[in-house]
């Protein structure tokens, strides 16, 4: 057993209400690993409560017991655990969990995969082995001996899906492979999460995506494209179903870096970066408070568009 793990189990086992959060604009790690930890932490007799500030994306609504996760928290509530998934920082969780005074949230506890600098939480679980924060809790289940049921299963294998691009991205190990496999022995369907994730987009996700191929623009080894208010306004599109729309540039060949400039409101841009070698696009977006990756990672800039773009255009140049 990893030493990771056993201190996360010894929180558990004494807390009986348990939150579970995640970061805003919830993507399918944060909400599968979300829903797993519940899943599973019901089969001990646990109270748990599941928060996001968002409303989860219409792709991952299918996810069994989605529709459980609540927007709002009593400023009474009180918590003997509280879970951060996917997310280091209780002002990226938000919401009403945000305006919580520290005590009410009992001993915070990082599940997490990603390489951070500090974390706002008592006991830390990071494996930056593990492709996803799913692959993580994954491995917390099996420490802890707990059964993984069809429902955990498919929970669990969409978080593999997503942040390993299907099983293509550089992240991808035989460890996570095998996960991967005893995730289906277990029950989960690949053809079913792979149907619900990629091929549900509705009508507005092709007007939207439209647009925003029209902004594209490629200098060297490095393409970007950009996503406005407006344009969303105009396909009549919610945000979520351009969650993979940076995927577009960087599949082209010659492309090393591929960014998304995404207005979140006037004056407000968030920055994802994607890359396919030996550009450590983590290290570009610590530059600007950010974090995530080597392949993949992202930031918030305030400002007029044209110098956010120069800004980030020059640190990642600068970094090729």
């Amino acid at each position: 057993m990893s030493n990771i793990y056993q201190p996360v189990i010894n929180v558990l086992k004494e807390g009986k209400k348990i939150l579970i959060v995640s970061h805003g604009h919830p993507d399918g790690d944060g909400i599968g690993s979300t829903l797993a930890l519940s899943q599973g932490l019901k089969t001990l007799g646990k109270e748990v409560v599941m928060f996001n500030m968002d409303k989860v994306p219409f792709n991952l609504k299918f996810l069994p017991f989605s529709d459980e996760i609540i927007h709002s928290v009593s400023q009474d509530a009180k918590f003997d655990v509280t879970l951060m998934v996917d997310c280091a920082q209780r002002d990226r969780v938000g919401g009403d969990v945000a305006k919580l005074p520290r005590e009410a949230l009992g001993k915070i506890v990082l599940i997490d995969h990603h390489k951070i600098e500090s974390a706002d939480c008592d006991v830390l679980c990071i494996d930056e082995d593990a492709a996803a924060t799913g692959e993580v809790v994954c491995r917390l289940f099996a420490a802890m001996g707990l059964k993984i049921t069809p429902e955990i299963a498919n929970l669990l294998f969409t978080t593999f899906v997503v942040d390993s691009g299907s099983f293509r991205y550089s992240n991808t190990s035989a460890g996570l492979l095998k996960d991967a496999a005893m995730l289906v022995e277990a029950g989960a369907s690949p053809w079913k999460i792979a149907i619900a994730l990629d091929e549900t987009n509705p009508p507005a996700y092709i007007k939207l995506l439209r647009s925003v191929l029209a902004t594209f623009e490629m200098k060297d080894c490095v393409a970007w494209i950009f996503l406005t208010q407006q344009m969303l306004n105009e396909a009549g599109a919610s945000v979520d179903v351009a969650e993979e729309f940076i995927n577009f540039p960087r599949s082209i060949d010659g492309v090393e870096v591929a960014i998304l400039f995404r207005e979140q409101r006037a004056g407000r841009w968030k920055i994802s970066f994607r890359s396919k070698y030996d550009v450590d696009v983590q290290k570009i977006a610590s530059v600007f408070s950010g974090g995530g990756h080597a392949h993949a990672a992202g930031c918030t800039i305030e400002g007029p568009i044209a110098d956010v773009k120069e800004k980030v255009l020059g640190e990642v140049f600068r970094n090729l």
